[in-house]
């Protein structure tokens, strides 16, 4: 792949001119078709993330690999009895009656996004964004904008290009799940969020999508939906399904002022996708139990391999001993505090970035003060092994208008929806922190094939 990334960046350098009036044209667009964050352009590269074919197979069956096992787990651990995983994760119990709720249908996850770390041992996930992810809507339309780029298409002339499209996936996914849920009639979609949320353009462009694609969509705040003779209404529309986008954590915060939404999610007054329930998969304490082979044991061997392999070794910040991937038994906040550069320091809790220790960034100070935090916090944290973060060339532009090759950190993130992977969106950074609240960006995914 590296072969397709230097003549990418090679159209850049025999062509400064072109490729200025190409990254133009991109911030453009972006403003016009509202991929913005913030307010502002979304932060992107010229060149998008190139993969191969093979490359494109490992992350597909990797990803879904690890979410069905780790699925499967969430089902069997601590013998099937989920208050006592409830306990475990300490969730709250204003969180647990909405947990407890039975949505309809069968899956907890519905459709997701995966936080994903390429090595040279294969795809580590770092995290599940179960919780209302953003990025499909952005994820498509960013695509198209770069296709209408000439240097694409210069590109096209070497390389065949496969990009992705996560919408029609998504859009099964929320018909099949509404199908089990019992409904009948051809549904009524209503996209449901904060109004002043930073990621409201990738809900305009999913709605006008579901739109488009014949079934009738509208965005909606939960302060602003009710509760009328046993149905959900935005308005004067009904809603048949609520393609949950206000994330739970602040959802619980603002209960009073949601009660119809919440009440409507209790009385299957719509179905609601992704129901509460993902939240318990996506907890970051979660993976301390996947990551640990004593609770793991009652799962099939091939599922059990799949988790070890795949996520990295995770545990709940306490007071306590433990055992080591080697299988050497340790105490955890001394091997920890010892071993600063090996981990990462995170609450198990959060999204965004936010309150992310990175063990080799943060010196000891810091980090023996962040660890104490964590331990004595009523909060759960976690420690996770440190995954060397991957790195890039990627072509930044500069203030005169040319570009330079920056090497910058990156993760991809892949979509689940509906039982398959369906697309991937790829962030960058030039911290080890990769998110674009963070202030990192993203870009569109194109698997190539070189041309005969």
């Amino acid at each position: 792949m590296q072969t397709a990334v230097d003549d990418f960046h090679q159209l850049i350098t025999d062509d400064p001119r072109g490729a200025s009036a190409d990254a133009n044209q991109l911030d453009a667009a972006l403003v016009a078709r509202g991929i913005l964050f913030a307010g502002k352009a979304m932060p992107v590269h010229l060149r998008p993330y190139l993969v191969s074919q093979s490359q494109r197979r490992q992350l597909e069956s990797a990803a879904a690999s690890v979410l069905r096992a780790a699925l499967l787990a969430e089902k069997g651990l601590f013998g099937g009895n989920h208050e006592q995983l409830y306990e475990a994760l300490h969730i709250q119990d204003r969180e647990r009656k909405l947990l407890r709720v039975n949505p309809g249908y069968e899956d907890a996850v519905v459709w997701t996004r995966l936080d994903a770390f390429p090595t040279p041992d294969g795809v580590l996930f770092l995290e599940f964004n179960h919780d209302a992810p953003a990025g499909i809507g952005y994820a498509a339309a960013m695509t198209e904008i770069y296709l209408g780029l000439s240097i694409l298409r210069r590109f096209a002339e070497r390389y065949q290009l496969e990009p992705d499209e996560p919408r029609p996936a998504l859009l099964a996914a929320l018909l099949r799940a509404y199908r089990d849920f019992g409904g009948k009639t051809h549904p009524t979609i209503g996209i449901v969020d904060w109004t002043d949320v930073r990621t409201s353009a990738d809900q305009i462009i999913l709605r006008d999508y579901f739109i488009a694609q014949g079934y009738p969509s509208v965005i909606a705040d939960p302060r602003e939906v009710e509760l009328r003779q046993g149905q959900l209404y935005a308005g004067d529309t009904r809603l048949d399904i609520v393609y949950r986008r206000v994330v739970t954590s602040e959802l619980l915060t603002k209960l009073d002022e949601t009660r119809a939404f919440t009440t409507a999610y209790e009385t299957r007054a719509a179905c609601f996708i992704n129901s509460f329930r993902c939240r318990v998969s996506e907890n970051k304490a979660f993976f301390a139990f996947l990551t640990d082979p004593a609770h793991i044991a009652f799962l099939p061997e091939e599922a059990q391999q799949c988790l070890l392999n795949h996520l990295p070794w995770t545990r709940i910040v306490t007071e306590q001993h433990t055992l080591l991937p080697t299988g050497e038994r340790v105490d955890l906040c001394d091997y920890v505090v010892r071993h600063r550069t090996e981990f990462v320091l995170k609450p198990a809790d959060a999204y965004g970035g936010t309150n992310v220790y990175v063990g080799s960034e943060t010196d000891d100070t810091v980090w023996a003060q962040a660890l104490r935090q964590a331990v004595t916090d009523d909060a759960l944290w976690v420690v996770q092994q440190r995954v060397p973060t991957p790195v890039e060339l990627f072509p930044v532009r500069q203030a005169d208008g040319g570009f330079d090759f920056h090497p910058m950190k990156y993760n991809v993130n892949p979509f689940y929806l509906g039982g398959q992977i369906a697309g991937a969106v790829v962030r960058t950074s030039q911290s080890a922190v990769i998110n674009v609240s963070a202030g990192g960006g993203s870009i569109p995914t194109f698997t190539v094939t070189p041309r005969a």
